[in-house]
């Protein structure tokens, strides 16, 4: 999955979803009356708006999946409106989850916003439950708003703050993934198993650990060609920010039984440490200082060449 900017050849299937009643029963715009024309004016026109960036959501192979949007961007406020929109085929596959995550990113990374909002018809419990996991906060609710055929209907209000994004990529992301190890024991204390190829993904080669590090401290700051790693914080807490050269996200490590897997071919920076935090590092492979690329500029020029 990825974003890019939204391309006349999307028309067909943006229009898929738009007359799909099951989809677009809590939209608001007017089904009935959107065409193929209208879609194709309105992804030309999209392409020089500043106002309003409009990103098509695709798989591997740049098939439309689906449309997610910043909208209404204030650079005054520093303030934009979230909203997404699938196709059925794209529904339930964690699509929405990694494209949330993306926009988000974007929003806070690129256009360095401080706020993120969203408005939701108050039926719309599915959505709900998805914007409260991804970490929008509840902030109020406008009491029979909207009108739609003949029925009122009340309007949530939900946001994100720029300080909050941390809660989302700690679970979610495109460039690591979370690991939530099981956890075993009793009253004399907790007992956590890492096996490779079982709840670790790959054999594990190495294991070496950080600690007493002081917080102001960046620790990585390189990529690996070959090596993929595991990250605990088994005692205290730490950051992560990984980078693949067009996205970077932040995890907080703050939990001895999750981590986060980071494949290879990732940018990855360790700060942030507290006093007592000790940081173990698992990899599936030995120490060869020639797989390091500690350049950043020679590592983006290696993955602009890759792409």
């Amino acid at each position: 999955m990825k974003l890019r900017s939204l391309e006349l050849k999307d028309a067909e299937l943006m229009l898929e979803w738009m007359k799909d009643e099951e989809i677009n029963q809590y939209f608001r715009f007017q089904s009935e009356i959107v065409t193929l024309d209208s879609i194709k004016k309105f992804i030309a026109s999209s392409v020089l708006c500043e106002k309003n960036k409009h990103y098509a959501i695709v798989d591997d192979n740049d098939v439309y999946l689906g449309t997610i949007s910043l909208k209404n961007i204030d650079m005054n406020n520093l303030t934009a409106e979230y909203a997404i929109a699938l196709r059925k085929i794209a529904i339930g596959k964690e699509i929405a989850r990694d494209a949330t995550i993306d926009i988000l990113n974007k929003a806070f990374q690129y256009f360095k916003l401080n706020k993120v909002y969203l408005n939701v018809i108050a039926d719309n419990k599915r959505a709900i439950k998805f914007y409260e996991k991804m970490g929008f906060i509840f902030e109020g609710e406008f009491i029979e708003h909207l009108l739609i055929k003949g029925i009122y209907h009340n309007l949530k209000w939900y946001a994100i703050r720029n300080e909050k994004m941390q809660n989302v990529t700690t679970q979610n992301s495109p460039l690591a993934k979370f690991i939530r190890f099981k956890q075993m024991g009793d009253n004399r204390g907790h007992l956590v198993v890492l096996e490779g190829e079982k709840n670790i993904p790959f054999e594990i080669a190495r294991v070496f650990y950080i600690y007493g590090s002081d917080t102001d401290v960046v620790r990585g700051q390189h990529a690996n060609r070959k090596s993929e790693f595991v990250l605990i914080n088994v005692s205290g807490t730490s950051r992560v920010k990984v980078d693949n050269g067009y996205t970077t996200e932040i995890f907080e490590l703050n939990e001895p039984h999750t981590g986060i897997y980071i494949p290879k071919m990732i940018w990855k920076d360790m700060y942030d440490f507290s006093s007592d935090s000790v940081l173990l590092v698992l990899s599936n492979e030995k120490y060869q200082p020639e797989e390091y690329i500690k350049d950043y500029e020679e590592y983006l020029l290696i993955m602009r060449q890759s792409t």
